[in-house]
């Protein structure tokens, strides 16, 4: 037995030439194939809020292509006539789960509600379905934005901190070795273990605000943890360095072309440190670059780009 992982983009390849009344042959036909070769599909919230915050708005030119994604996304991953589904534990759900052995009620919630809205765009999406949802649907979209927003910031934080002279995204623009001296940080362990303690802090920060967990995290416990995040999830630590380096090497501005959705990528590589599930081998479905890149640099290679993964199940 084998999983499968498709991310967002490979949804939206998937859909790209098809009506949304032919996706229920075309996603059986697929299901068909996978289920003779003994693989078995997750679905992942990261991917549904991804899509899902681009039908809030009839107006988004993502609209139709994310429909049909969301339907296809659904169809794939569900099981019994779409009574069921396999969903993939999101990243703080996982985090809390590999390092502190507790679950997040909340966080589990949320995921279950984004799939019922899936769940009913993909049966049905007439107009009583956007109304009875758009209020979730536009929570989605401001969560994205919002996300997206912080990460963006976060790094225009980082080059105002390091060159408090810079100008937009221009970080040491006239001073080679300073930059190199950053990427050199940028590339070390103690930034590995610095990004994945601050991981680890804020779902430590979520179990306490729902009262799992009354102590403290101190220092050393979480370096421990931190240092077990890194040889777990190496290609998270791997394409959040590879943002830093961009905004380092070149005026990489991440407020333009989309850039800061790079946090859901990150985010998505979590599920990439997962070799297994329950003893199964996990494919990870990506065309994009810099995720098979990230990936490729681990021990834990299992992603297939869209076009290898049809020739995979033929």
């Amino acid at each position: 037995m084998e999983n499968v992982i498709f991310d967002t983009n490979a949804y939206r390849y998937l859909v790209q030439d098809k009506n949304y009344n032919d996706l229920d042959n075309y996603i059986e036909k697929i299901k068909s194939k996978e289920r003779r070769l003994g693989i078995e599909t997750l679905l992942s919230p990261i991917v549904a809020k991804e899509l899902l915050a681009h039908v809030a708005d009839k107006n988004d030119p993502a609209f139709e292509k994310c429909l049909k994604a969301i339907k296809a996304m659904y169809l794939h991953c569900s099981q019994d006539e779409g009574k069921t589904y396999r969903m993939l534990a999101g990243p703080e759900m996982l985090i809390a789960k590999s390092f502190f052995n507790k679950m997040l009620p909340k966080q589990e919630q949320s995921y279950q509600a984004l799939v019922q809205i899936a769940f009913h765009l993909a049966k049905e999406p007439t107009n009583y379905i956007f109304t009875k949802f758009q209020k979730n649907l536009n929570l989605i979209k401001m969560h994205v934005f919002e996300s997206e927003n912080v990460f963006a910031n976060t790094m225009l934080s980082f080059i105002k901190q390091n060159d408090p002279d810079s100008v937009d995204w221009n970080i040491f623009k006239n001073d080679k070795s300073k930059r190199t001296k950053l990427l050199n940080k940028i590339r070390s362990e103690e930034t590995s273990l610095e990004l994945a303690g601050g991981y680890i802090a804020i779902v430590h920060k979520l179990l306490q605000q729902e009262n799992i967990i009354t102590t403290p995290l101190d220092v050393n416990t979480l370096r421990d943890m931190s240092i077990e995040f890194v040889k777990f999830f190496p290609a998270y630590i791997t394409l959040y360095k590879k943002v830093f380096e961009n905004v380092i090497n070149s005026d990489f501005n991440m407020f333009e072309d989309s850039r800061s959705n790079f946090l859901w990528d990150i985010q998505l590589m979590l599920n990439t440190g997962i070799k297994t599930v329950n003893g199964n081998k996990l494919y990870f479905v990506s065309s994009d670059k810099a995720i098979s890149d990230a990936v490729k640099n681990t021990d834990q290679y299992s992603i297939l780009s869209f076009k290898e993964y049809l020739q995979y199940i033929n």
